[in-house]
C-alpha cells in the first residue's frame, strides 16, 4: 500500500511574480480636420506639423486592450497676409483604438507605452487642415501569480526507508525578473528665462513656443522618487527690424519634482517619463523671454530580482520523485539609453528659392523595425526633417521636407537573436547649417532606449515526493495531461502553475471560448491550480 513519507530538510517558499500574458506592438491612427481659429489669417502653405499623445484610459476586454486618449496637434504655417507671413495654431484630436491580444481577460493588468508618434497634414482649404497621426504603442499584459518553489535543498536528505542519507545532485538556474512595484505621477511648473543671442534681433512678437522634456536623474529614496530634468524650448518670433523677418531662439529650463510613493525603497529602479502639458512664452524685454512650462512626470518603480530555480535533482533513490512545473519567465538581459548624432545633407529642389537663412529645423523619428543581434539591439526607422528657411533679400519663409533612413546601435551585453527587443527613439537636438545656396547640413541627435528580454519556459522542481517501493505516487500525476473516457473528446487537463486558458487552448489545438463553454467557466481569468478542465 502506498503512502507519503516524511522528507526532512526540504524548504519551500511562495514567490509572487508577474507572468506575461501577452506582449505585442500595435498602431492606432488618429485622424480629423482642424480649423484655423479667428482672428488668425488664412493658410497659404503648411510649414510644420507636430503631435503629442496623452493616454487617458486603458482597459482590458476579452481578447483586446482598448486605448483612449487625446492628441495635441501644433501647426505652423505661412499665411496669406503679407504683413504677417508666419503663424501658428493648435488643435486636439481624439484617440481611440484597440490592440488584438488573444487570450486576455478583464482583471489582467495592462501596460501601454507610446513608442512613436508620426504626424502628417494636408491643406483642404485656406482655413481647414486634415491631420493624420500614426501612434505606435507597446502593449504588455501581466497577471500576478504565486509560484511555490523549493528554496533550499540540504546536502543530505534523510528518508525513513533508506538506511543511509541521500546526497542529491541539485541543478539550479538563476533568472533575473522585473516586477512593477508602484507607479505615480506629479506635476510641477518650470519657469525660466531665455536670452536672445547678440547675432539675432530683439523680439517684436512671439509666433510659437514648443517644448520637450527629458529626465536627467531619477533618484529613488525611501517613500519617494526625486526626478530632475530639463525642458528644452524653441521659440519662433518676429524680429525688431524694418522688414520684421522671422527668427528662432532655443533655451532650456531645469526642474525638479518629488513623486511620493509610499513603499519604495533605496535600490529599486525608477523609470520616469516627462510630458509637457503646456508651455507659454512672454516678452520681458526685447532681448529676454520668460518661459513657463507645466510639466507632468510619470514614474514606474520596478525591482529586479534574482530567482534561483531548482531545475533538476539527481542521484535520488527510486522512492523519491522530483515534481516539476513549467515556469514562464521574462528574463531581463539588459537595457540601455544612449545618444547618437547623425548628419544629413538636405538639398532644396529648384522649385524652391535658395537658402538665405535657416530659421528652424525639425526632425520626426519613426521606428519601423527593431532587431536583436549578438550583443546589440538595432533600431531602424526614418527621420522626417523639416527645414524652415528664408530667402534673401525678400525674407519670405519657405519649408522643405525630406525623409531619410536611420539605424541606431544599442549595445546590450548578452543579447542574442532569440531575445525580444523593445526600443524608443526621441529627438534631443537638431542643428542645420547652410553650406551652399541649396544645400544644408543637418545634425540630429537621437536618444535611443532599448531593452532585450528573453521569454523562456523553465521546468522547475517544486517538490519532492516519496512513496514506498512498488506503490503509486500520492496526489495528482506529474503530467498535466490525462485521459478521461467519460469526456466527449477523451481529454482533460489538470491546471498547472503558470497555465492560462490561451496557453492551454494552443496546446490542444482548440479555442479559449470552446474551453470556457465546455467547463461553464464564469471568470476565465481565475482558473486555479489543480482544476480539471474538459478539453473539447
Amino acid at each position: 500500500m502506498s503512502g507519503d513519507l516524511t522528507i526532512s530538510g526540504i524548504h519551500h517558499k511562495k514567490v509572487k511574480v508577474e507572468v506575461i500574458a501577452a506582449d505585442v506592438s500595435a498602431s492606432i491612427v488618429a485622424s480629423g480636420q482642424l480649423t484655423v481659429p479667428p482672428p488668425k489669417p488664412d493658410i497659404a502653405s503648411i510649414l510644420d506639423t507636430q503631435a503629442q499623445v496623452t493616454i487617458t484610459r486603458v482597459s482590458v476586454v476579452s481578447g483586446k486592450v482598448v486605448i483612449q486618449g487625446n492628441v495635441s496637434v501644433d501647426i505652423t504655417y505661412v499665411s496669406t497676409a503679407p504683413s504677417q507671413p508666419v503663424h501658428f495654431f493648435e488643435g486636439t484630436l481624439s484617440l481611440f483604438g484597440s490592440a488584438d491580444v488573444p487570450g486576455i481577460f478583464p482583471g489582467m493588468t495592462p501596460e501601454v507605452v507610446v513608442t512613436n508618434v508620426f504626424a502628417t497634414s494636408r491643406l483642404i482649404d485656406p482655413r481647414t487642415v486634415e491631420v493624420n497621426v500614426l501612434v505606435t504603442i507597446r502593449v504588455k499584459v501581466l497577471r500576478e501569480q504565486v509560484l511555490p518553489i523549493i528554496s533550499d535543498v540540504p546536502k543530505k536528505i534523510v528518508v525513513p526507508t533508506v538506511t543511509k542519507p541521500v546526497v542529491p545532485v541539485v541543478k539550479r538556474r538563476v533568472v533575473t525578473v522585473e516586477r512593477a512595484v508602484l507607479q505615480g505621477e506629479a506635476q510641477t511648473i518650470a519657469v525660466g528665462t531665455v536670452s536672445i543671442p547678440p547675432d539675432k534681433p530683439g523680439v517684436s512678437s512671439i509666433i510659437r513656443t514648443s517644448a520637450a522634456g527629458s529626465v536627467t536623474r531619477a533618484n529613488v529614496q525611501r517613500g519617494k522618487v526625486i526626478v530632475d530634468g530639463v525642458v528644452s524650448t524653441r521659440t519662433l518670433y518676429v524680429g525688431l527690424s524694418p522688414q520684421q523677418p522671422v527668427f528662432s531662439v532655443d533655451g532650456s529650463i531645469t526642474f525638479s519634482v518629488i513623486v511620493d510613493l509610499p513603499g519604495v525603497e533605496v535600490g529599486m529602479f525608477a523609470f520616469a517619463a516627462v510630458q509637457i502639458e503646456s508651455v507659454d512664452a512672454t516678452i520681458v524685454n526685447p532681448r529676454t523671454l520668460r518661459i513657463r512650462a507645466v510639466v507632468k512626470v510619470s514614474v514606474v518603480v520596478t525591482v529586479e530580482r534574482e530567482l534561483s530555480l531548482v531545475t533538476g535533482i539527481g542521484a535520488l533513490p527510486p522512492t523519491l520523485v522530483p515534481v516539476t512545473q513549467d515556469f514562464l519567465v521574462e528574463e531581463i538581459i539588459g537595457q540601455v539609453q544612449d545618444d547618437s548624432t547623425i548628419t544629413v545633407q538636405i538639398v532644396v529642389p529648384a522649385t524652391h528659392p535658395g537658402i538665405g537663412r535657416v530659421i528652424q529645423s525639425f526632425a520626426q523619428p519613426r521606428v519601423t523595425k527593431t532587431l536583436v543581434r549578438d550583443g546589440v539591439v538595432l533600431v531602424q526607422g526614418t527621420l522626417r526633417i523639416t527645414l524652415l528657411f528664408s530667402e534673401l533679400p525678400s525674407q519670405k519663409v519657405f519649408a522643405h521636407v525630406q525623409t531619410v533612413p536611420f539605424t541606431l546601435t544599442l549595445r546590450i551585453a548578452g543579447a542574442h537573436p532569440a531575445c525580444c527587443g523593445v526600443a524608443e527613439v526621441s529627438v534631443v537636438r537638431v542643428v542645420a547649417v547652410p553650406v551652399q545656396p541649396r544645400v544644408a547640413n543637418v545634425r540630429v541627435t537621437l536618444r535611443g532606449w532599448g531593452m532585450a528580454t528573453n521569454i523562456d519556459t523553465v521546468p522547475t522542481v517544486v517538490d519532492i515526493r516519496s512513496h514506498e517501493a512498488g506503490g503509486e505516487l500520492p496526489g495528482p500525476p506529474v503530467s498535466s495531461i490525462t485521459q478521461d473516457p467519460s469526456s466527449s473528446g477523451g481529454r482533460v487537463h489538470v491546471v498547472q502553475i503558470g497555465d492560462t486558458l490561451f496557453q492551454i487552448a494552443q496546446r490542444y489545438g482548440t479555442t479559449v471560448d470552446a474551453i470556457v463553454q465546455a467547463n461553464n467557466i464564469q471568470d476565465p481569468n481565475r482558473i486555479m491550480v489543480g482544476d480539471t478542465l474538459v478539453i473539447p
